[in-house]
């Protein structure tokens, strides 16, 4: 027998139940999830501790999304977050407890999570054990720490071009994710070295470093009579770090175990069955519901938005992964336009591909360049399958980065995709590796060309601080398949590309003869503009001829979407597209379509 997970939802709170392989559970773990971009960079990483701690038998792992959070009900600007997380927590105990019968609770917590999980803990007041990774001692500190990170972004090239308008004094944050005033004032006010309680009897600090301050906090509970121990947790960079190349603590992993009083189990591979959830579990929010949904024969895992008041001739939209991102998507993209969605009648799924987030991988590996490159689509495919399966007659793809790549394959491959939108697209066919391990990114042509007005820029250069080398020797490349495209004219009479010459061309050409509605949308500094332009002329302007094809480019929009002014700019633009386009050609092709007369296509 294997172990199995299955998608639960408590108290508005959406999280997945981790069960052991056989027998009754007599020790429940519930791990509490850092906050904001931490916790996509941990997530796959936080499965695995899930699925190795149910696979030792007789425990049962709830992990799970706080309020606001994940694919939670609420948002991160509702009040009292920092309260409602702690709260989360509690239910998360109460509803493992009596879902699984286990008497002996552990709280586990990373980051931000091992602080809520040793405040929860002292109000819960039975809680076995209390494990702290990396954790959040004073909340003045991890304040500064946000602000810190977001200060360094702001000095990059998408920083500096879209996120100043976000400046915003009564929050802090990073990255896409905001802690606001009143949760601020709240965070600032704990310090778990100087609090009187002790969360439980037996206590494990694991400690990115033997610091005074870790050391501090064990001799803390000592004095209060708790046993508490303090370990170093080896591969923290490794594991905090972009979800693309976040990799699993394993020893760090190990130690929790055997501290807990595990065996280790190595590096044993776990392969939990995935269970479709019980009938009655959902999300409420204002304008619908959302249903955790497994399908493709327990291969996928995925979250349907259903509106309160659908719209019969709207296709329904697939939201794919972007990168390493688990289906929330970076700054929680996904989850904000799905719901938006729903306040127009629009449906929606977002989906993670096998082996990222909760679906289950496909083969041994699990790095991005063999998901991408040899499922990624197909996977998408069976997203579209079952969309149309539950009554929609058309469905609209829609992706962020690698996400674009997999929704404008899609829209070509599935007869039933009417339409998709692909924000940032790097590139338009996948050909292994983007950069090399440890490479430095390389940034838009237009990032080159302004920084050669710029001194500062000439001073790094001269002084070998920047790889002048590199940097040259890929900016002729652009120019060198620029002007080859030039040479062999993609611009050919009616059509305005020639497909002969260019794969690229024929793909466009494809959607555009298959009447997919095709919106490319970029940064104004994105590097995917560079290989669009080397084609296609300035913003893409040898495509205007097409009637389904379009290109739009916006200073506001930075790759990830981490200023709120470019998700705002996204999603107002996927719901114009919505309006305006497909839904249009939808509302023109559905039964009873004359007696339609003019009724408006979007609530607003």
């Amino acid at each position: 027998m294997r172990s199995a997970m299955r998608p639960v939802t408590f108290d508005g709170c959406f999280g997945v139940l981790h069960l052991p392989a056989g027998g009754r559970a007599t020790t429940a773990v519930v791990l509490c999830s850092p906050f904001g971009y931490d916790a996509l960079c941990v997530h796959r990483g936080w499965r695995e501790l899930a699925e190795r701690l149910a696979a030792e038998g007789r425990t049962s792992v709830l992990r799970f999304d706080y309020p606001g959070t994940g694919d939670s009900e609420g948002y991160e600007e509702d009040a009292q977050r920092l309260r409602a997380w702690v709260e989360s927590i509690k239910a998360a105990a109460r509803y493992l407890r009596t879902a699984t019968g286990a008497t002996r609770l552990i709280l586990c917590g990373l980051r931000l999570g091992a602080l809520l999980a040793v405040v929860a803990a002292e109000e819960l007041g039975d809680v076995d054990s209390v494990v702290l990774m990396a954790p959040v001692i004073a909340g003045k500190r991890y304040i500064r720490e946000l602000r810190m990170q977001h200060e360094s972004w702001l000095k990059t090239p998408n920083g500096q071009t879209t996120a100043q308008a976000d400046t915003d004094a009564q929050s802090v944050g990073a990255f896409g994710f905001q802690l606001h005033a009143d949760t601020l004032d709240d965070l600032a006010g704990v310090d778990l070295a100087r609090r009187a309680r002790v969360p439980a009897r037996r206590v494990l600090v694991q400690d990115v470093c033997s610091s005074a301050a870790s050391r501090h906090l064990v001799e803390h509970y000592h004095e209060r009579g708790a046993s508490a121990d303090v370990q170093v947790f080896p591969e923290f960079d490794k594991f905090l770090t972009d979800p693309r190349s976040s990799v699993t603590p394993r020893r760090a992993f190990d130690s929790v175990l055997e501290w807990l009083g595990y065996q280790s189990s190595g590096q044993r591979r776990f392969a939990p069955k995935l269970l479709p959830p019980v009938a009655d579990t959902r999300i409420d929010f204002a304008h619908g519901h959302e249903k955790p949904v497994v399908f493709g024969e327990g291969q996928y895992a995925g979250i349907f938005c259903r509106p309160c008041h659908a719209k019969s001739y709207a296709p329904a939209v697939l939201i794919v992964n972007t990168g390493g991102v688990h289906r929330v998507g970076d700054a929680r993209l996904a989850v904000l336009m799905a719901r938006r969605l729903a306040a127009q009648g629009i449906a929606s799924l977002r989906m993670d591909i096998g082996g990222l987030g909760d679906s289950r991988q496909h083969g041994a590996s699990t790095t991005l360049e063999d998901i991408y490159a040899s499922h990624a689509v197909s996977d998408a495919l069976v997203g579209v399958d079952w969309l149309t399966a539950a009554g929609y007659q058309g469905v609209v793809t829609f992706g962020v980065c690698s996400g674009g790549y997999v929704s404008i394959h899609a829209a070509l491959a599935h007869s039933r995709v009417v339409g998709c939108m692909s924000i940032n697209l790097p590139f338009f066919f996948w050909n292994g590796p983007q950069t090399k391990p440890n490479a430095r990114r390389i940034e838009s042509s237009r990032v080159y060309w302004r920084s050669v007005r710029s001194p500062r820029k000439w001073l790094r250069l001269l002084t070998w601080r920047s790889n002048g080398s590199a940097i040259a020797l890929e900016l002729a490349r652009r120019w060198f398949v620029r002007l080859t495209s030039l040479a062999s004219s993609p611009i050919d009479g009616i059509s305005g590309i020639n497909p002969s010459t260019d794969a690229i061309g024929r793909l466009l050409m494809d959607l555009e003869r298959k009447g997919v509605q095709t919106s490319l949308v970029y940064g104004s500094i994105d590097v995917g503009l560079d290989e669009l332009e080397s084609r296609f002329g300035r913003n893409g302007s040898a495509l205007h001829r097409l009637t389904n094809v379009n290109v739009k480019v916006h200073d506001k929009v930075d790759h990830s979407l981490f200023s709120r002014s470019a998700r705002e700019t996204v999603m107002a633009i996927f719901e114009d597209y919505l309006r305006g386009r497909t839904l249009g050609a939808a509302r023109a092709e559905a039964p009873g379509a004359a007696n339609l007369g003019s009724r408006p296509l979007c609530r607003t």
